[in-house]
């Protein structure tokens, strides 16, 4: 079974919605145009530089880039939660393609120890770009800011 969440599974959904609706007469029209203007719809990406994992085959020569979208998507599910804190934005600090830093800012919960959840929150972020990008990054430069807190 199709990802009901998947694009064309979205687009076909809206042409049937569309197709359906008896008081609009030009339907085709307009789905041609809403599939047409979703695919051109771009999300701009930077590649980031990614060690291969010890042990592996590939060589020193060969490069391996993973998409900033993809490092701050991995991040963002690995926060999530964490003391209760969302994370609201998550920034890399790159010099050219290579991650040296991150910034997140996040919302807190009342009552929590917001160092301790930072000092968690940050630790959890050094390990995920660990894992995913082969790099250590160090405490210094990882910052981590809350913006907002909530009552849960």
């Amino acid at each position: 079974m199709a990802n009901p969440l998947e694009p064309d599974s979205v687009l076909a959904r809206a042409a049937t919605e569309l197709r359906d609706a008896p008081q609009e007469p030009n339907w085709v029209d307009i789905s041609a145009s809403i599939i047409t203007k979703v695919r051109n719809t771009t999300r701009r990406t930077w590649p980031i530089d990614s060690a291969f994992p010890s042990g592996s085959a590939a060589g020193p020569a060969d490069s391996l880039r993973v998409s900033d979208h993809i490092v701050k998507t991995t991040l963002r599910r690995a926060l999530a939660d964490v003391h209760g804190a969302q994370p609201t934005e998550i920034e890399l600090d790159l010099d050219d393609h290579a991650c040296i830093g991150l910034f997140v800012a996040m919302i807190g919960v009342y009552g929590d120890d917001l160092q301790a959840a930072g000092d968690e929150l940050a630790t959890i972020a050094i390990d995920t770009v660990s894992d995913l990008l082969g790099v250590t990054l160090g405490r210094d430069v990882v910052e981590i800011r809350v913006d907002d807190i909530e009552e849960r």
